[in-house]
C-alpha cells in the first residue's frame, strides 16, 4: 500500500508591498515550508519521491507582490508553475525526512534567500541605474 502524498508536498505563499519586505517574506516562507514539511514527514512511511525540486517565484497582483515556495516533483511543476519559476533540484530519490533535513541547513537557507531575491530583481527591476 502506498502512502505517497499528493503534489505539491509544500505550498506556501505570502504577499508584500515593498522590496524592503522581501527578505522577511522569504524568511517567513522558508520557516513555514519547513513546518509544513516536518508535519508531513513525521507521518510519512518512508515513501520515496523522484526529481523533487524547490520552486520559488514572485508575481504581481494588483498593488502587491506575492512570493511563492513549493516543493514538488518535476512532472507536477512543469504543468503547474510559471515558466520563470526558479528551482533547486533534489536529484535522485529522496525521502521527506531527508529533504526536511536539507532545507534546515544553513547553506540551503542562504541559497533559498539568494534565489528568491534574484527572481524578484530579474522580474521587477531593470538592474540599471540609467
Amino acid at each position: 500500500m502506498s502512502y505517497r502524498l499528493p503534489m505539491p508536498l509544500v505550498d506556501v505563499d505570502q504577499s508584500f508591498t515593498t522590496v524592503a519586505e522581501l527578505e522577511d517574506v522569504l524568511a517567513s516562507l522558508h520557516a513555514r515550508a519547513v513546518w509544513f514539511l516536518s508535519t508531513r514527514s513525521s507521518v510519512e512511511v518512508n515513501e520515496e519521491y523522484e526529481d523533487l525540486g524547490a520552486y520559488i517565484w514572485t508575481m504581481k497582483k494588483d498593488d502587491e507582490f506575492v512570493a511563492y515556495f513549493e516543493l514538488a516533483e518535476r512532472r507536477h511543476a512543469l504543468s503547474h508553475y510559471p515558466e520563470d519559476a526558479l528551482y533547486v533540484p533534489f536529484e535522485g530519490t529522496w525521502k521527506l525526512r531527508d529533504v526536511e533535513s536539507t532545507l534546515k541547513s544553513d547553506n540551503w537557507i542562504a541559497a533559498f534567500m539568494v534565489i528568491g531575491v534574484d527572481h524578484y530583481l530579474s522580474k521587477f527591476t531593470t538592474g540599471s541605474i540609467h
